[in-house]
């Protein structure tokens, strides 16, 4: 009922996009466009075509077209599957612009680039609406970029598809954004979840250098434990399975190439929460023809050989209460009977019996001796979700970028419990703490979808936009005291995380890097976890299969 109910609100929202004022015409090196003005007067250019594709090829810049070109319909998505609805299409590789309605060519706003998360299966454009952002003067870019199968199958010299589609919307910002009144020297690559661990990926590679000056990581980044697949053909075989008999990688790649985009859809949805991997994410494809990546994620931060530029990054209070929302008594069920097996892939190089050992000790500091319980073990699976979602890898990815960037790093932590956390709000349920992806809609406001807004949820988006605003403008979230920012936000060091609680009284967390929150999940990490992909120098205390 709750998705059913979210479709109608927002072809209700739709039909007020109709009845907008149009924008007055700016011109790019496309041609000419216009969009509409919001009550707010704000300007809104819709599915503005960034690139076009074909399936499992690369991007190639978008043409030029004649007379005016009406940006006004936000609906266009990549193709994926949601429960049992399937939506969008292959010709999806488009943007939303957002800008202040006094923007003009002779403006120099600066510029956020945000990329959904949405574990790179599902996910679009038009969910986030970014009023809240452009009020305080910046101009906003969200992509659309593929997902799933369709841009992240790794195999046959096809790699990271979705990641280069994001270079190339950078490369159109770079090219067009002074036309909306955006300044393309100051652009601030931002992502959510897989959102975010994608932004940290243009940071290590070189076909991003120069396209974005600072980044926003919210609850995600490269050394995260789900943000590679280091098994890329595995699932690609049991899904191409489905639809046809393949022997090899050559008869996996035409299966998916040839098929009907609805049984691939069919074949590739998966229903499970598995902490082990997302089956379609980026993989290291250093010994591909043309690699996105020339190394592992940890090897080229320590080789300080990356984009460095200022850093905002951190987590909410309970990432793992958005996770736990998915499970069923069923799901818990499975986990206590194969939880060697529910591993997280950065342990599949060791042996059943090193990663049965692996598995005790995982149980035993989370959950104890004996049976999952679904009910009794609440506390257990959040945190366990929680250390696996972020918690130890981003404080480690901090740790690093501060050893071998030159860039200041600004580490947060969202604990503010408002009315406007998506998580609770899908789940219909509360408990003490803000989840994964909590933060977002104070941020944005989710597109034809009305959650609370309480005198104390307006403080908060004026506090976290004005944070953001000024890191976008600065490279620091507290230039100066303010009246919203009472508080100095100190970069993190070599020695100190120097943690930023962002809540209805700001704090600041002088915590040395030793003893931070998800400390014995690294340390599993930094022990047993596959070198390269962990987020230190891993002592890769495993023997091998």
């Amino acid at each position: 009922m709750k998705i059913i109910s979210l479709a109608i609100q927002l072809l209700l929202a739709y039909t007020s996009f109709a009845w907008s004022t149009l924008t007055h015409v700016v011109e790019i090196r496309q041609g000419k466009l216009r969009g509409v003005r919001s009550a707010g007067g704000h300007n809104r250019y819709y599915s503005v075509p960034y690139a076009t594709s074909e399936r499992f090829q690369p991007p190639k810049t978008a043409p030029k077209w004649e007379g005016i070109f009406n940006a006004i319909s936000p609906f266009i998505r990549c193709p994926q599957k949601v429960s049992f609805f399937m939506s969008g299409n292959e010709d999806c590789l488009y943007l939303d612009v957002y800008t202040p309605g006094i923007s003009s060519s002779l403006s120099k706003f600066p510029v956020m680039v945000f990329l959904h998360g949405g574990a790179y299966f599902k996910g679009s454009k038009e969910l986030y609406d970014p009023q809240f952002l452009v009020t305080k003067g910046v101009v906003v870019v969200i992509i659309n970029y593929r997902l799933g199968v369709l841009g992240f199958l790794c195999l046959n010299g096809i790699s990271n598809l979705g990641l280069r589609d994001q270079v190339a919307a950078l490369k159109w910002v770079r090219r067009n954004i002074a036309a909306f009144g955006g300044d393309p020297d100051n652009v601030t690559l931002c992502g959510q979840s897989a959102g975010a661990s994608s932004a940290s990926m243009h940071l290590l590679t070189e076909l991003s250098k120069g396209l974005f000056h600072k980044a926003i990581l919210m609850s995600g980044t490269a050394l995260s434990t789900w943000a590679f697949n280091i098994e890329p053909s595995t699932a690609a075989f049991d899904d191409a399975s489905k639809i046809s008999t393949p022997l090899t990688e050559t008869d996996v790649f035409h299966t998916f190439a040839e098929a009907d985009l609805d049984l691939i859809l069919d074949a590739t949805y998966d229903t499970s929460v598995n902490p082990r991997f997302f089956k379609y994410s980026p993989c290291v494809d250093v010994n591909f023809t043309q690699p996105f990546f020339r190394d592992a994620p940890f090897n080229i931060l320590k080789s300080g050989k990356f984009n460095k530029v200022p850093l905002m990054i951190g987590y909410t209070d309970k990432e793992g209460g958005f996770f736990y929302r998915l499970l069923s008594e069923d799901t818990v069920n499975d986990l206590s009977d194969n939880f060697v097996d529910r591993l997280p892939c950065v342990f599949s190089w060791c042996s059943k019996e090193e990663r049965r050992k692996i598995s005790e000790m995982m149980r035993s500091h989370y959950f104890g001796e004996g049976y999952l319980d679904y009910r009794a073990s609440v506390t257990g699976l959040i945190n366990y979700f929680s250390d696996w979602i972020a918690y130890g890898s981003i404080n480690a990815f901090s740790k690093v970028m501060a050893q071998f960037s030159d860039q200041p790093i600004f580490n947060y932590q969202f604990s503010y419990g408002g009315g406007r956390d998506f998580g609770k709000f899908l789940a219909g349920t509360d408990f003490n703490g803000t989840t994964h992806a909590g933060e977002v809609f104070y941020i944005f406001k989710p597109m034809g979808i009305t959650l609370p807004l309480s005198k104390q949820d307006e403080e908060m988006i004026d506090r976290l936009t004005t944070l953001i605003k000024n890191f976008m403008t600065f490279g620091n979230p507290t230039p100066k005291r303010s009246k919203p920012l009472p508080l100095r936000w100190p970069p993190a060091s070599n020695d100190s995380s120097n943690i930023f609680v962002i809540n209805k009284k700001m704090s600041v967390i002088k915590r040395p890097r030793r003893g931070q929150r998800g400390e014995f999940f690294l340390e599993m990490l930094c022990s047993y976890g596959q070198s390269g992909y962990v987020p230190c120098e891993s002592r890769a205390m495993c023997t091998h299969k």
